[in-house]
């Protein structure tokens, strides 16, 4: 009975895919304010125009985490979810390359862990 009701409990609790793309967000806007806003992160000609670069990147917090939820396969195995998002590499602006990124995420208890997690370019896929 108490193992049924752990169950039922760790179901109830596994976070969706809208939890999922809020922490998403989140992980891709620190990922990127990294990436980026470091001194050579963007070409100069970016960095005069654009003044608050760790701003920049914070407001688009929302569309960074549709952008990876529609790039995510979800397994829900019913008390957790693995998540496995392959996101990236597209032309920006330019020269200027989104960087390509896989994660794998584990949700479970209310609760994501990045299990695994990578980042390269275009070429070495």
């Amino acid at each position: 009975m108490v193992l049924i009701a752990g169950a039922v409990g760790l179901a109830s609790t596994n976070p969706g895919p809208d939890a999922f793309e809020e922490f998403a967000g989140d992980q891709l806007t620190l990922l990127l304010t990294e990436e980026l806003c470091e001194p050579d992160g963007l070409p100069m000609v970016l960095r005069l125009v654009i003044r608050d670069c760790p701003g920049m990147v914070r407001s688009q917090r929302g569309t960074l985490g549709r952008l990876a939820l529609e790039h995510t396969r979800r397994r829900n195995l019913g008390v957790a979810s693995l998540y496995r998002t392959d996101l990236g590499g597209q032309d920006l602006l330019g020269s200027l390359r989104l960087p390509h990124y896989r994660a794998i995420t584990l949700a479970a208890a209310g609760r994501f862990v990045l299990l695994r997690t990578e980042s390269f370019k275009r070429e070495e896929r």
